[in-house]
């Protein structure tokens, strides 16, 4: 069994897995619209690029019982084509976790700004939101630099400006 992180399981990789490749899906578009701690994609179009890692053998279902703990909160599991950067292997199937639009979570499309602000405020049981954009943001960048993720790289940016804007207040 093959499991598709996109979000934190790309930087945060808590749980045994046998091998991994960087590549991508589509049909899918990286948004910062949950409402929760957790962000991850919904339906759309483009691709998303991210880590497919193959569960250990015979721990299949342990690790699938984690994973569905630690990505609750409004997330559906489905499955997806995934396309290994290395052309060389052959596309296959993954397990994506997404977040639906139908969850009490879900916060839907908003302006950059306004998502900024959240991110830039937000803190929960695994730490403050902007360590999630960073580390997300630092890590595509490092697996996939040919990567322009608009959505993602503008985010970063607008709550760098809000960081930066802070330090400049507390230094009057």
């Amino acid at each position: 069994m093959w499991v598709f992180g996109y979000g934190s399981l790309i930087w945060k990789v808590d749980f045994p897995y046998q091998d991994k490749l960087v590549g991508y899906i589509t049909g899918y578009s990286r948004r910062f619209w949950q409402g929760s701690t957790d962000h991850r994609g919904v339906p759309g179009k483009g691709c998303v690029w991210g880590v497919a890692y193959r569960l250990p053998v015979g721990k299949e279902e342990e690790v699938k019982a984690y994973l569905d703990f630690r990505e609750k909160g409004g997330y559906r599991t489905t499955t997806v084509n995934f396309y290994p950067k290395d052309p060389t292997t052959k596309p296959f199937s993954v397990l994506l976790y997404i977040g639906t639009c139908d969850n009490p979570n879900y916060l839907g499309p908003a302006p950059l700004e306004d998502i900024a602000e959240q991110i830039f405020n937000a803190a929960g049981p695994s730490g403050r939101n902007t360590e999630y954009l960073f580390e997300l943001a630092n890590s595509i960048r490092n697996l996939v630099p040919e990567d322009a993720d608009e959505h993602l790289f503008s985010l970063e940016k607008l709550v760098k400006d809000r960081l930066e804007g802070k330090q400049n207040l507390n230094c009057l």
